[in-house]
């Protein structure tokens, strides 16, 4: 497990938005998956500058974990996590199991750098990376979105964390981005619960999703299971946006022949991934390096 070019960025990212990694925990300890040159450019971009030495001794000091990275973002006491000790982790923890209490509200800064994926009880683990998040503290995660089946267990939606990350869970989503892993680019991701309809995304490389988000109260963490937004909102009776088809075929499915509407969807969907993949109803291209904090109820 480690930390390659996107999540590097990403923590540098998070760093910027007001994230405290002061006390911070790794989901399974990370390498760091960089090469000097690219890193040392990459600290110099977010403003830590540094010289190529410097760059060298931070990828080599823990036989390349990520401690001195840790350390160089703001962090006095880094402590990782795992369900073995096959890497060395501080600290053996299996997430599918409950919590040690000592652990709860333990860390400002709780980093799952793709391990949630590879942990087969998804609800009990992402349950145990929020509570071990201190109020006013942060969950981080970079994980897989699209294209790497069979990487995990699981692939994830925006809508799950959206939802599970909500102030009724005593969290609430600061930023949420998507990123190809050959692209440079990176996106931030609207709530589909906000913008009224499913947040989908298809693409022919790799994607990852990144959040940052805030627990903002202390209690109760998955009480009641969150329902995905457009369900409830046509429980409710409530228009859905987006033009989605509600029920039953496509005209085109309806009524043309099936071999012409196989074409037809194979069109749009090779649109969809090489032209505009990014929807701009739901996708908002970012600057990595250039992310504030937000002004009102998002800031610290």
């Amino acid at each position: 497990m480690g930390f390659d070019t996107k999540a590097t960025q990403f923590l540098l990212a998070s760093r910027a938005l007001g994230v405290s990694f002061d006390v911070t925990a790794t989901v399974g300890r990370q390498r760091l998956f960089v090469t000097a040159p690219w890193f040392q450019r990459c600290l110099r971009r977010f403003g830590l500058g540094v010289d190529r030495r410097a760059a060298v001794r931070l990828l080599s000091e823990a036989d390349g974990f990520a401690e001195p990275f840790l350390r160089l973002l703001g962090a006095t006491d880094v402590v990782s996590l795992d369900a073995s000790d096959y890497e060395g982790a501080s600290r053996v923890l299996d997430l599918n199991e409950p919590l040690p209490a000592d652990v709860e509200g333990a860390f400002t800064a709780v980093i799952d750098a793709g391990t949630l994926e590879h942990i087969f009880d998804f609800p009990a683990a992402v349950r145990n990376c929020m509570r071990m998040v201190a109020v006013n503290g942060h969950f981080l995660s970079v994980t897989v979105a699209n294209n790497m089946a069979g990487h995990g267990f699981y692939q994830f939606s925006p809508e799950v964390f959206y939802r599970i990350l909500a102030p009724e869970n005593g969290f609430r989503v600061e930023r949420m981005l998507l990123t190809e892993t050959s692209s440079g680019r990176w996106y931030e991701v609207r709530d589909p619960a906000v913008v009224g309809s499913r947040v989908q995304l298809r693409t022919f490389r790799p994607v990852y999703l990144c959040i940052v988000a805030r627990r903002v109260a202390a209690g109760s963490i998955l009480a009641t299971p969150p329902q995905q937004s457009d369900y409830v909102s046509r429980w409710s009776g409530e228009t859905l946006s987006g033009g989605q088809v509600r029920n039953g075929l496509h005209p085109v499915e309806r009524y043309v022949p099936d071999a012409f509407a196989r074409t037809l969807r194979s069109l749009l969907h090779l649109v969809q991934a090489t032209v505009l993949p990014f929807d701009r109803r739901w996708f908002k291209r970012v600057a990595i390096s250039k992310l504030k904090p937000r002004e009102g109820r998002d800031a610290a």
